[in-house]
């Protein structure tokens, strides 16, 4: 244990190593001068990756034929490394076992997953090519960093190929209770394959203790917090060069509720909209105070359980709609915005909604925090299942 804690402290402190960060997506490289993109896991990685250089390794996002040699981009900062997916593996890995069954138990929602043995072979066989896409890009030197749950067992198949270097692992998103941490199959491989690396990361406490109950007793003190942040100055000069209001309707003086998610059943915002609904049943001056624009980016558009939400999100808002009349309560908009625009209606925002049924973190509510002030307020409405939440104590908690 000592041994191996020592390793874990030269994972850390290494300042002269090549960091290789591995997760699932790779960001497209920004243009020349342009801003870097702001959310999720890029605003968390690609600062600091830039800062010290290295190389960021994943799926292009494509099938394709798997004997094509990797596509390599090479900026001043980052090597922008990708591989395609045979389109059987992009079906059973990706859209099946990471999505249907992985993402839904460990948000604790087994109703929402399918749980096919079958595919956690090609999960092992895509994290296989991945391992094998890797070893011929690294040096002795390098250390690698793994992101989030599709990539749980790269590490291991990067030691049964030989390599010998560091490995750290991250996970994003929430570790489950142990019941339904033992609904996924082959439960038991999958924590084994934690064991392969020296430090592992999570965004909370309880993520934190979560993984050691369920990891081997020899292993668990290598588990550390570390959540994942964003840079608020950078978040408010972005929002700034938007130029203008984007939630602003003229002749509309109502109060602005915005919640801006990707549309995923996770985010609970079904679940936001009947909340509202509830609000203008129960007090009627809200109806004429008060609308709702909710934004939500299209996501996984090829799974059953996301074009079910898709369709019920729509439902309730035409129906809360309908029911209430002109002008309307409730604003959908089920398009990608632009990092700017987004940051932008955040600002622009009066309350902002974030109801997620669980988030390993959620970085739209600190973006939101950046964007307010004393002098500029706003209210948050958050989730306690956020991971935000521990951090974000001025906000307004929901369960």
């Amino acid at each position: 244990m000592a041994e191996a804690r020592a390793r874990g402290s030269a994972l850390v402190t290494s300042a002269r190593r090549r960091v290789i960060i591995a997760s699932n997506r790779v960001p497209p490289p920004p243009a020349e001068g342009a801003p870097w993109p702001v959310g999720g896991l890029v605003s968390a990685l690609l600062p600091p990756l830039a800062a010290v250089g290295g190389l960021w390794f994943g799926w292009s996002g494509r099938a394709g034929d798997p004997d094509t040699p990797p596509s390599r981009t090479v900026t001043s900062d980052i090597d922008y490394v990708t591989i395609d997916l045979p389109a059987q593996e992009v079906a059973d890995f990706y859209e099946g076992f990471c999505n249907r069954t992985l993402w839904p138990h460990l948000h604790g929602l087994a109703e929402q997953a399918t749980s096919l043995h079958l595919e956690y072979s090609t999960y092992r066989r895509a994290n296989r090519r991945f391992a094998r896409a890797l070893v011929p890009l690294l040096g002795a030197d390098d250390l690698i960093w793994v992101h989030d749950y599709q990539l749980i067992p790269l590490g291991q198949e990067l030691q049964r190929l030989g390599w010998r270097g560091p490995l750290g692992y991250f996970h994003h998103v929430p570790v489950p209770p142990r019941e339904h941490w033992e609904a996924i199959p082959n439960h038991e491989a999958l924590a084994e394959a934690f064991t392969a690396y020296e430090l592992i990361g999570t965004q909370t406490p309880r993520d934190r203790d979560q993984l050691r109950t369920l990891l081997v007793e020899e292993h668990a003190g290598h588990i550390s917090t570390h959540p994942v942040g964003i840079d608020p100055q950078r978040f408010r000069e972005f929002a700034a060069s938007y130029g203008s209001n984007p939630l602003a309707r003229e002749g509309d003086e109502r109060q602005i509720l915005f919640g801006v998610d990707r549309l995923d059943y996770t985010k609970g915002i079904r679940q936001r909209l009947e909340a509202f609904e509830r609000l203008l049943l129960r007090d009627a001056r809200w109806r004429h105070e008060a609308r709702f624009v909710q934004w939500a980016a299209p996501s996984r558009g090829n799974v059953p359980e996301y074009q079910a939400e898709r369709a019920a999100v729509i439902e309730v808002a035409e129906r809360i709609n309908a029911r209430f009349g002109e002008p309307h309560p409730v604003e959908l908009d089920l398009t990608s915005h632009p990092p700017d625009e987004v940051a932008a209606g955040l600002e622009a925002a009066d309350i902002c909604v974030v109801t997620s049924l669980a988030d390993g973190m959620n970085l739209v509510a600190k973006e939101f925090a950046a964007v307010h002030s004393a002098e500029h307020p706003g209210v948050l409405v958050l989730s306690d299942t956020c991971g935000a939440a521990s951090q974000l104590t001025g906000a307004l908690p929901v369960r």
